[in-house]
């Protein structure tokens, strides 16, 4: 009867013990947010202003060229805005691909019990 209530005792031990899933520190998701912002920077930096002639046109309307730019960058700058769905998804997509890798190694120790 000791047998048992020992083998009870030790199962619900090991239950107890379990470790709970690993999620990310504060720091960690500051530091996800500041990559993905910075990724959007260097997607409006990386804009070249087009200089095209256009149909009709004897010269390059350079400011029309640097306003396009300008346009593409605002728009660009606009998706990293914090307000964006778009943003908000994305950003929520990497912080749980980082949760998900901070458990891989647990989760694969559990598949090969």
């Amino acid at each position: 009867m000791k047998k048992i209530a020992f083998m009870f005792a030790a199962a619900a031990m090991f239950v107890a013990c379990e470790q709970a899933p690993k999620v990310a520190t504060p720091q960690q998701v500051d530091s996800i947010y500041n990559a993905l912002k910075a990724e959007y920077q260097t997607q409006a930096d990386a804009v070249q202003v087009e200089y095209v002639l256009a149909e009709g046109a004897e010269a390059i309307d350079s400011a029309a060229c640097e306003a396009a730019a300008e346009a593409k960058k605002a728009e660009i700058l606009a998706a990293a805005d914090t307000t964006n769905a778009e943003f908000k998804a994305a950003f929520e997509a990497r912080v749980k691909d980082f949760e998900t890798a901070l458990n891989a190694p647990a989760t694969e120790e559990k598949a090969a019990e």
